[in-house]
């Protein structure tokens, strides 16, 4: 699949400015507390039987990953994915013990019915 030229000027930008960014919405969630709250709510469905049952999550744009490490702490088995190479390599060196990849959520590497849930935040 060739990749479109908003893809590239997408992640061009985000790889311009990943550290700043990361900078600014580190502690963002902090003073959110809607945010927090959404996201506990899922998190709650994707750990019971009747959501996601415990399998993985994908936090997709994850961007510096911040909400994919406030989702483990919330006990979600989740993982981020992100266009931009510099915002993962942001969010590898902030929470080193969790997973973080470049790729696009047009194109997931995900089998089907593996993942318990998908994120999209922002």
């Amino acid at each position: 699949m060739t990749e479109t030229s908003y893809l590239s000027s997408v992640r061009a930008s985000y790889d311009a400015v990943a550290v700043d960014y990361a900078r600014l919405v580190s502690a963002e969630l902090a003073s959110k507390p809607l945010d927090r709250a959404m996201l506990a709510a899922f998190a709650e469905y994707v750990r019971d039987d009747a959501g996601g049952g415990g399998r993985a999550v994908a936090d997709l744009g994850c961007g510096p990953g911040r909400v994919t490490a406030h989702l483990d702490g919330l006990g979600v088995r989740a993982f981020g994915v992100d266009l931009s190479p510099a915002m993962v390599a942001v969010a590898r060196r902030t929470y080193p013990g969790l997973r973080f990849e470049v790729g696009s959520m047009a194109a997931l590497d995900v089998a089907d019915g593996v993942l318990g849930g998908v994120l999209a935040w922002y």
